[in-house]
């Protein structure tokens, strides 16, 4: 990151501007984790937040949960076929493709491993995810942060928008070196990292918003690249 871009100074501004803790509804994973869920539940919460919003991912979450048992067990899984999977968790949207990642998460782990998805190396467990198809580096990263307190950074399409126009990364800079660089910034302190996450999403969606953002309203527009541009050149 820039040397400007101090990333503990945005974080401190964001929790005091918004001094809340998310409702449930606002993020999938969190419910799926308050409703002491089997840890592969939890994980399928995440995968059906994918390109859609966690109040459409949510609809889907219970109608899957209703279906196979609300815990969401991974054994009741194997019983279930691709297409009855997708039935269900239509209202996430893409279902043919969600439906898939979910039973190619199941073949590439053993019943054992699915059992014990909180014991497993939590570095090990990551590249395992990353390389199912469809899975990726973001939903892993939440899953990993939320679930096992590891300390890592997912990135969403909320966080990157935020920390581009801030300054904090470059447009099109990869995952991984925004990742390192917010934990480099943050530190491994995975309690940090989650509420950073959390804040970083919810002010992408209430203020920096891709269209029409609120930048009069923001808590960082004077430590901001994109307002300071936007300001000079009207």
């Amino acid at each position: 990151m820039k040397d400007e871009c101090n990333l503990k100074e945005v974080i401190t501004k964001l929790l005091k501007y918004y001094n809340f803790y998310p409702k449930p509804e606002d993020f999938l994973a969190v419910k799926a984790l308050r409703n002491g869920m089997h840890p592969f539940g939890v994980l399928i919460s995440i995968i059906l937040t994918q390109n859609t919003s966690d109040r459409n991912a949510l609809k889907a979450f219970e109608r899957l949960r209703n279906y196979i048992g609300m815990d969401l067990d991974p054994k009741f899984f194997k019983e279930v076929s691709s297409e009855k999977l997708a039935e269900l968790i239509k209202p996430s949207g893409m279902q043919l493709i969600k439906a898939k990642t979910i039973k190619n998460v199941l073949n590439a782990f053993s019943r054992v491993e699915l059992n014990n998805l909180l014991e497993l190396d939590p570095e090990v467990l990551r590249q395992k995810l990353i390389s199912v198809k469809g899975v990726g580096a973001k939903t892993t990263d939440v899953f990993l942060l939320m679930l096992r307190n590891y300390p890592t950074f997912p990135i969403d399409t909320h966080i990157r928008r935020v920390l581009t126009r801030l300054g904090c990364v470059h447009e099109g800079e990869r995952y991984e070196n925004i990742r390192k660089k917010v934990i480099e910034q943050l530190g491994r302190n995975s309690f940090l990292l989650r509420k950073a996450h959390i804040i970083l999403i919810i002010h992408g969606r209430r203020i920096c918003t891709a269209r029409s953002p609120k930048c009069n309203s923001c808590p960082l527009k004077e430590i901001c690249n994109f307002y300071t541009s936007k300001k000079n050149n009207a």
